[in-house]
């Protein structure tokens, strides 16, 4: 039975194709031709392997708290949070659309959402009015493949774990025997530490005094470490001498150890430190930096390479066994 990954990030296309083991994988390379690209693929695996399921990584699932068959309600409902996630979520959906028409067999939806609905309440509720928390203004936290398998990697080998899942976006979760306690993207995927193009977290003061800005673009692209050095690729960054490219990767670090250290507060305690993604694995510098902040913890520390695609398709292999 061959099973298709589709992991489709803000600005890439990955895939692989499992039949009774991983018999081929895509490069995770950035499209410019979204769209384009992404049928090319499609019709390349379809003219080469006999696909029985295609596994799509969702990042807004809403109040879907596990992985589902996707139907045609499903989309629609899922079509409800592209506004939420700008980068991501809209692509998703027409990777969605694209496989059925080219595969005609099941689509498996695996949201990235769902591992955070372990969360409490107190994580969740903003401060902000009561009645907006129950028309779902709340924080539901992304990421989810990626962090549940650092949490699925370590097993026993730690209780109290800071996963730092540090590439074009970035999240950090805190997870406690296994479970999502807290995470630092919230109501969409902007929130939190500093991003390569995204702000993180800012004073929302900033939003009401620049009202007449176009807020969505300058926040989720023209911002982040990006919006300090005017340089998007990490690794040109991590080369240049210009002060600018300096702070910004100061503000960078700078960011993540203070999430780190507030989640230590929240799972009373640190026993593991745990990097993924393209710059949490591969770059030393920038974990050192993150690092020396918070060196009195003393945490054992794991980088981990990042394997969304084992999630993606033990949560399809559930569904299809089912």
């Amino acid at each position: 039975m061959a099973i298709l990954i589709l992991n489709i990030g803000s600005r890439t296309i990955k895939w692989a194709v499992y039949d009774n083991g991983w018999v081929e994988s895509g490069k995770n390379e950035e499209v410019k031709d979204f769209e384009s690209s992404l049928r090319k693929i499609l019709l390349r695996i379809n003219s080469q392997y006999r696909i029985n399921a295609t596994v799509h990584r969702i990042v807004h699932g809403g109040e879907l708290k596990k992985s589902m068959i996707v139907s045609g309600h499903m989309v629609n409902y899922l079509k409800k949070f592209e506004k939420l996630t700008p980068l991501h979520q809209k692509n998703e959906i027409k990777g969605i659309e694209y496989s059925k028409k080219i595969f005609r067999t099941k689509q498996i939806a695996v949201f990235d959402t769902a591992f955070h609905s372990t969360m409490p309440e107190k994580a969740r509720v903003y401060a902000i009015p009561l009645k907006f928390y129950k028309k779902g203004v709340k924080r539901y936290g992304f990421h989810g493949s990626s962090h549940k398998y650092v949490a699925e990697k370590l097993g026993k080998k730690a209780n109290k774990i800071v996963s730092c899942h540090l590439g074009a976006g970035c999240s950090l979760c805190a997870i406690k025997n296994g479970k999502s306690i807290d995470t630092s993207m919230g109501f969409t995927p902007l929130e939190g530490v500093v991003m390569v193009t995204r702000s993180g977290s800012i004073d929302p003061g900033i939003l009401i005094y620049l009202k007449n800005e176009n807020l969505n673009k300058m926040l989720n692209e023209e911002s982040g470490v990006y919006g300090i050095s005017g340089i998007k690729d990490f690794k040109k960054l991590l080369k240049s001498r210009d002060k600018k490219s300096a702070l910004a990767i100061d503000v960078f670090c700078y960011s993540i150890a203070k999430c780190i250290g507030s989640y230590a507060a929240a799972l009373g305690g640190l026993d593991a430190v745990a990097f993924t993604g393209g710059i949490g694995e591969n770059s030393g510098s920038i974990r050192n930096k993150i690092l020396k902040y918070i060196k009195f913890f003393k945490p054992r520390i794991f980088i981990i390479k990042a394997d969304e695609k084992e999630v993606l398709l033990g949560e399809a292999l559930k569904l299809l066994k089912s």
